[in-house]
């Protein structure tokens, strides 16, 4: 099920990088019922822990000690880049994948000697004999990088704002190592298939098709004919709108339904310039109906916005309306492109 979590791009990230009966935090993660299996967290636990045995064998982690640590994070209301034990940890990522680890298979590799071949068929060669390999040197080393490992794992997840248990996210981790799985591999991959493709799709339409009704309903909002809807805070320079042809300069603040900041100029400190023509529908539309030095609030479809693919690296959903409120600083009108026949004129007059 690599379309939805590829593992390898896991291990990159750490080198460098809807529950009962529970208490949810700030990113949707509660800790879970453990009278009652949660499937999707068990089944990315499952997924998570084949990929990783398959993909990176010499990888023999603590398991239980990634995943008590996966556990802990998860439940942090710290978010990600403020979190300063997950920057400990990394820092240990680093060094262990960029310097030890590369290090270590180059001469595990050198003594094994594989006969050179297809890049298929080396490919499976080496990771059959990695499979036979032991990356760390000690014990300590061992529990140093599972600790971190989960816990950068978790910290991600966790960001990611999925509904997750943390427990039986954890749980699949040591039983599926130990193997004692209550889920097969295949069953967990073709579960999370079937969550992310079909059920969060759906699920994510209805709630923001709900909340979109219930926006409509604010004072002063109105609604264009492709849905988007909107509301002027401040008008602007009625006489200087963009068009969807023109460049605007901006400060903006995005939000999913649920309040959560996913992208914000101010927060950047800077205000940004882009063409109308290069961001979403909704952005296209909305933009136009402001003036300069205007300011408007926009809550756009999903259609106008990301679609069924989400963005921002899974922060936006499937299917998620969107809300932006957007200052209009500049417009910076483009010069219209020229006609055929305009472009003759101008070559017979070189």
């Amino acid at each position: 099920m690599k379309k939805i979590f590829n593992v390898l791009a896991v291990v990159v990230c750490a080198a460098v990088m809807v529950s009962c009966g529970s208490k949810v935090n700030e990113f949707g993660v509660s800790k879970g019922d453990k009278s009652k299996m949660d499937t999707l967290s068990y089944s990315y636990g499952v997924n998570f822990t084949n990929d990783m045995s398959q993909n990176v064998p010499e990888m023999k982690f603590d398991w239980n000690v990634l995943a008590e640590s996966l556990e802990e994070s998860m439940l942090s209301e710290v978010e990600y880049e403020a979190d300063e034990t997950n920057k400990a940890h990394l820092t240990v990522l680093e060094e262990f994948f960029t310097t030890k680890r590369p290090e270590r298979i180059k001469k595990y590799m050198e003594e094994k000697n594989p006969v050179d071949s297809a890049s298929s068929a080396m490919a499976f060669q080496q990771r059959s004999i990695l499979a036979q390999m032991d990356i760390f040197e000690s014990e300590e080393e061992r529990k140093s990088v599972s600790e971190a490992y989960g816990y950068d794992l978790g910290a991600r997840f966790r960001s990611a704002r999925l509904p997750i248990q943390a427990y039986w996210f954890a749980q699949a981790i040591k039983e599926f190592s130990a193997g004692e799985s209550k889920m097969a591999s295949d069953e967990a991959s073709n579960f999370l298939d079937t969550y992310f493709l079909n059920v969060m799709p759906r699920k994510n339409k209805e709630a923001s098709e709900a909340w979109l009704a219930k926006m409509e309903k604010k004072s002063g909002v109105q609604k264009t004919e492709s849905g988007l809807l909107y509301r002027i805070d401040r008008e602007g320079d009625a006489a200087v709108k963009p068009t969807a042809q023109d460049v605007v300069k901006v400060n903006y603040e995005g939000k999913l339904r649920d309040g959560f900041v996913f992208d914000s100029s101010y927060e950047r400190g800077e205000p940004v310039e882009f063409p109308l023509t290069g961001v979403i529908q909704g952005w296209t539309e909305g933009l136009q109906l402001v003036g300069q030095g205007g300011q408007i609030t926009l809550w756009i479809p999903s259609d106008l916005a990301y679609g069924q693919g989400g963005a921002a690296g899974g922060m936006i959903g499937p299917n998620e309306a969107l809300e932006f409120k957007v200052e209009l600083l500049e417009v910076k009108s483009q010069p219209a492109p020229a006609t055929p026949a305009e472009e003759v004129t101008e070559q017979k007059a070189e």
